[in-house]
């Protein structure tokens, strides 16, 4: 049987034209409305919306006193979008400064999905230096690293991803 949502798809770029449009008739959005934006934004898969925005919305929240949690959340969604859209240099690079801005915010999960998602956009060299960046972070929590260096390396092998495949044999045996 067959289910029918009653909500109609709306394209994206009517959603976010709408979210603008609405915030320059009400004026400016708070903190909270603007962090829904972004992660509706990501939900509906516009990762570039959410890269663009995050820097300045990370400094509303800390100019705005809006709290270190909201920051980490812009930032957090940031380096997801980052991983979407293959970016895996710029994922390295922000991993590590989250994790001198948020210490303990940053766990294996978060290099995980990042990785993944890497995997998922083609980026497989990079994805495993993100996942053996989690690996060396959190030598403790190293089995959660094995289903994502497993997919990588299934999809790198299908590829024909040399230089991914020169860097799984420093994982050993999976």
């Amino acid at each position: 049987m067959a289910r029918h949502s009653l909500i109609p798809r709306i394209p994206l770029r009517v959603v976010l034209l709408g979210s603008s449009l609405m915030a320059l008739a009400c004026g400016v959005p708070s903190v909270d409305d603007a962090i829904a934006d972004q992660m509706a934004a990501f939900k509906f898969g516009a990762y570039e919306h959410v890269v663009e925005r995050a820097p300045a919305l990370v400094q509303r929240c800390n100019s705005e006193g809006a709290g270190e949690e909201k920051a980490w959340k812009v930032e957090k969604f940031r380096v997801l979008a980052l991983g979407k859209l293959g970016k895996g240099e710029e994922v390295s690079e922000e991993l590590i400064r989250l994790e001198s801005a948020f210490g303990d915010q940053v766990t294996p999960g978060l290099y995980g999905r990042v990785g993944g998602y890497l995997t998922d956009s083609g980026s497989y060299l990079e994805a495993l230096t993100v996942l053996d960046a989690g690996i060396q972070r959190f030598p403790d929590k190293s089995a959660l690293f094995r289903p994502f260096i497993k997919r990588c390396k299934k999809r790198a092998t299908s590829a024909g991803d040399t230089a991914a495949i020169k860097k799984l044999e420093s994982f050993g045996d999976l």
